[in-house]
């Protein structure tokens, strides 16, 4: 009798789900809108299917049992690595979609995004070459910071859209929403899963099942928003009062010098232009002398 776990119907599930997200991403044309969300469903498509070639190797001992679990190790945390990498480039195609109308303030945005990134990497490598990182591995150590570091921003860009969705208009059917909405569960498991990681050694522990049940209910809701028509987009219709226009304006007036005014380096320019303009006139007259 083959025992199937439910470890194993998760692993099935999860690939065929992010599959057909990737076919309704394609079918509703809008993976020219959102290319960096494509290349992340491609990407865990990818990483999944080397996965199960390592496996399936193995377990037919066209790959040695040693070798396998090396070539697994290396291609699931540098996936997970590469993984947390191409979500942060999903987080910034979102936040750039939805501030389009606020030009000023999407670049003070972004850039803001990239430094914090920027730091928490940093901040995540440094942790682990401490003596304390370093009582575990280090690529499971440098990839568990970064992808804490990149889970928080998907947090923080959910938080964001929820507090600006009146002052936006960001409808509830707008697939930016449904995807960021769908990256936050998966921030959420991994967060979760991180805190157990190393204080359940059991893979078919609760903490693991939640965090994979989630991770499928994610793909669920990205499968949802892209079979469904987007609303059109609407303008923005902001009150001339409002503090969104003026800090966009300032957020534009950032980083970009004052206009300059040329000025000639002497008169002797302004004296020829003075001196042509005299002698047209000049000849206008004598071609017409008066009467």
């Amino acid at each position: 009798m083959i025992h199937i776990s439910g470890v194993d119907i998760i692993s099935t599930v999860e690939p065929m789900l992010l599959g057909t997200a990737l076919f309704a991403l394609i079918r509703s044309r809008a993976f020219t809108n959102f290319p960096a969300f494509c290349s992340y469903l491609v990407f865990r498509l990818v990483i999944y299917a080397a996965l199960s070639l390592v496996l399936h190797g193995a377990h037919i001992g066209l790959i040695e049992r040693h070798l396998a679990y090396k070539s697994y190790y290396f291609i699931y945390w540098m996936g997970y690595l590469a993984g947390a990498g191409i979500a942060f480039f999903v987080i910034q195609e979102v936040f750039r979609h939805l501030m389009a109308p606020l030009s000023g303030l999407r670049r003070l945005g972004l850039i803001a995004f990239r430094w914090v990134a920027l730091t928490s990497v940093l901040i995540a490598v440094v942790l682990s070459m401490l003596p304390a990182g370093l009582n575990r591995d280090l690529l499971i150590s440098v990839t568990s910071g970064v992808m804490r570091s990149m889970s928080l921003l998907e947090l923080c860009l959910v938080a964001f859209i929820v507090l600006s969705m009146q002052s936006l208009q960001i409808p509830l059917r707008s697939r930016d929403l449904g995807v960021a909405l769908g990256l936050a569960m998966v921030a959420a498991a991994d967060l979760f899963g991180s805190a157990f990681a190393f204080g359940n050694s059991s893979i078919s522990s609760v903490a693991n099942y939640s965090c994979q049940i989630l991770e499928i209910l994610a793909i669920g809701v990205w499968i949802v928003y892209f079979l469904r028509p987007e609303p059109d987009k609407m303008p923005i219709m902001l009150p001339a009062s409002s503090s969104l226009i003026r800090w966009n304006e300032i957020a534009s007036a950032l980083g970009h010098p004052p206009p300059h005014v040329a000025l000639g380096m002497s008169s002797d320019f302004f004296l020829e232009d003075v001196e042509k303009v005299v002698d047209k006139v000049l000849k206008k007259n004598l071609a017409n002398p008066a009467r």
